[in-house]
């Protein structure tokens, strides 16, 4: 069975349910539909870098300081530091920061669940200071635990050849599965 074209798609297809086992599996561990993700911006930096892969943990509750991936304005999910929590009428911030008054984002939460103010290390703004809608609880999938870098160049790479230019990828596609009928012929 691992011969020839069947064993290829065969093993292509038990390394698809090998990866999606682990994912499963992991978000089950760790408490997260979305447990792991890759960094896919210099937002972060120097802290987490483009291509990084960041472990994300489900937690009850957040707190100044932890970077967190959330659902918000981007089409992806995103990675950004919490610096300030709302609580109406409760207001927390990182020692330092002062980019939003308390009274403002006191206001913010008004009649909401717990609200998250974000931004990226790299960021000159917070994200609320951009117009962005403050993260609820909600929102979160989870806190950032451990990071594996830059392993997911991988998957930016498989995004930008094969889902955002599918011609380019099967471009690719054509272009290895010649190369590799040629080497079969030429051995």
């Amino acid at each position: 069975m691992n011969e020839g074209w069947i064993g290829t798609v065969f093993y292509c297809f038990l390394g698809i349910l090998v990866a999606i086992s682990v994912h499963q599996a992991s978000g089950l561990a760790l408490h997260t539909g979305l447990p792991i993700v890759t960094v896919s911006s210099q937002s972060m930096v120097p802290v987490l870098n483009v291509g990084d892969i960041v472990i994300i943990r489900g937690e009850e509750t957040y707190e100044l300081g932890d970077i967190i991936v959330f659902n918000g304005w981007e089409t992806e999910p995103i990675i950004h530091r919490v610096v300030a929590i709302g609580n109406y009428p409760d207001v927390e911030k990182l020692e330092g920061w002062n980019e939003l008054t308390d009274k403002y984002i006191s206001e913010m939460s008004y009649g909401k669940e717990k609200i998250y103010i974000t931004k990226g290390d790299n960021n000159v703004k917070c994200d609320q200071c951009a117009g962005r809608y403050p993260v609820e609880e909600s929102k979160i999938y989870g806190r950032a635990v451990a990071k594996i870098p830059y392993l997911g160049w991988v998957k930016i790479k498989f995004v930008d050849w094969f889902v955002k230019d599918p011609v380019f990828g099967a471009l690719i596609v054509i272009i290895v599965g010649v190369a590799y009928v040629i080497y079969k012929k030429v051995k």
